[in-house]
């Protein structure tokens, strides 16, 4: 079962390749990163790895990160790590509905135990767990680096009847269990990325769409 699993992942990543090579050219892979990271980028512990990124997508993080002083936080063995683009952690800094009108609030001036709270709902510490595991388990319960519940869910891979091969991507699905009294709801993330390899850790990439608040209510960082 675990072969035909993989299997069907990796010929549904190889297609993609070939219909996506100009993605590959991009300092980012939205359409998987294994392929496509250096052996420099793979040996780098996950703090190196998002502040060397040329189109600053991980910029917002990474100062998240400096004014914590976390950098051994993130760059601790063996764990997973879901990183926020800009756009996520913007959402909060929104009130989690951008708007061309407000104004964002400067990080700095967002609580640091806030901060430190939220970065912890995104690391699963002693474990690497990879797009194939997670497509394996189909659904698995897991503590978050500060105690959090999560879930994370082998989606897709759907096959058509009369064929062998996968008519849509897997992808893993990323929910943070709502903490009654805290949060507002219970937090579903897409990925946008999966399976990028550091010297500590296996990252996968929230999509664009996601909030670094993961179901915060905003009362707790105004």
């Amino acid at each position: 079962m675990y072969k035909n699993i993989f299997l069907k992942i990796y010929t549904f990543t190889m297609l993609a390749a070939l219909a996506l090579p100009a993605c590959r050219k991009n300092d980012y892979y939205v359409d998987g990163g294994l392929s496509g990271q250096s052996r420099e980028e793979m040996n780098m512990p996950v703090y190196d790895f998002l502040a060397s990124r040329s189109n600053h997508m991980f910029d917002s993080l990474v100062k998240i990160i400096d004014i914590l002083d976390a950098k051994a936080l993130v760059n601790q063995p063996n764990i997973t790590f879901f990183a926020a683009p800009n756009s996520a952690v913007q959402r909060l800094q929104l009130n989690f509905k951008p708007d061309d009108k407000q104004t964002p609030r400067p990080l700095s001036s967002i609580g640091k135990d806030t901060l430190r709270f939220l970065l912890g709902r995104f690391i699963i510490p002693n474990a690497k767990i990879t797009l194939e595991k997670a497509v394996t388990d189909k659904e698995m319960f897991y503590k978050a680096e500060n105690g959090d519940s999560l879930f994370l869910y082998g989606r897709g891979g759907g096959i058509q009847p009369g064929s062998s091969l996968p008519t849509s991507a897997f992808y893993i699905e990323y929910t943070h269990v709502k903490i009654p009294g805290l949060d507002s709801t219970r937090y579903t993330g897409g990925i946008q990325t999966h399976n990028l390899i550091t010297a500590n850790a296996v990252v996968h990439v929230l999509k664009n769409g996601a909030s670094f608040g993961a179901g915060l209510k905003q009362k707790y960082y105004r």
